[in-house]
């Protein structure tokens, strides 16, 4: 196990017999195909749902451009989240409260709930490949569905050309996004009791102006796994 907020050495290092099955026959249950955020230079898939460890767990993996993906997820903050980064390829950065730290293959990060931070993102000319496992305690279906729902959605507004030079999209349909994400996933920075209010409000005036948390043209997370885009 990684060591809380730190970096430890990862059973799945390249080199290892079971980097190599994995590198040669992939995962035994992927859930999801490969989706790219071509605005932060970041592909993705997922490999475990939240619905198939009872809210528990999901795991993802991605693999970020050379030097690129430091914008695919804002900084942020979970309330009972843990998660952890295993470094399978590359050299990152990340960033941890007030700290950026790096870490290389065969390494493993985690980031404990209530601590700012920026998922690891590529540092060198290389491609990072990262395996991300989010953990909760208690468990939470829908919070952990609805984490994984708005990086959906954020990649498909991306590949429609629909957000900023930072990968976000307008504030009202961020608005509408982040609140589905509480009251498990909040931004670093502002107050949670203000974030409350703030994209309570921007998210009732995003629904009414017609936006949404998922859309069929770009995925959508049911109780029986993701659709694919329509």
């Amino acid at each position: 196990m990684g060591r809380q907020g730190g970096v430890s050495r990862n059973p799945d290092r390249p080199g290892s017999r079971r980097y190599l099955w994995r590198r040669t026959y992939g995962h035994r249950r992927v859930a999801g195909d490969l989706v790219e955020n071509p605005k932060v230079g970041q592909r993705s898939r997922i490999v475990t749902l939240p619905g198939e460890t009872g809210g528990r767990q999901f795991v993802i993996e991605y693999i970020n451009r050379p030097f690129g993906g430091k914008n695919a997820v804002p900084s942020h903050v979970h309330t009972a989240y843990m998660e952890t980064f295993e470094i399978l390829r590359g050299r990152a950065r990340y960033r941890l409260g007030s700290e950026t730290k790096t870490a290389v293959a065969g390494e493993r990060v985690t980031m404990p709930p209530l601590v700012p931070h920026v998922h690891p993102w590529s540092d060198s000319a290389e491609e990072l490949h990262v395996r991300q496992i989010a953990d909760a305690n208690p468990s939470d279906l829908r919070g952990l569905n609805s984490g994984l729902q708005a990086a959906i959605t954020l990649q498909g507004l991306a590949r429609a050309g629909r957000v900023n030079t930072k990968g976000l999209p307008n504030l009202l349909q961020l608005g509408v996004l982040i609140e589905t994400t509480m009251p498990a996933t909040y931004l670093a920075g502002p107050p949670i009791a203000f974030q409350r209010v703030l994209f309570g409000g921007l998210g009732w005036m995003g629904r009414l102006a017609g936006y949404k948390t998922a859309y069929g043209e770009y995925g959508v997370i049911t109780a029986r796994g993701p659709e694919k885009p329509r």
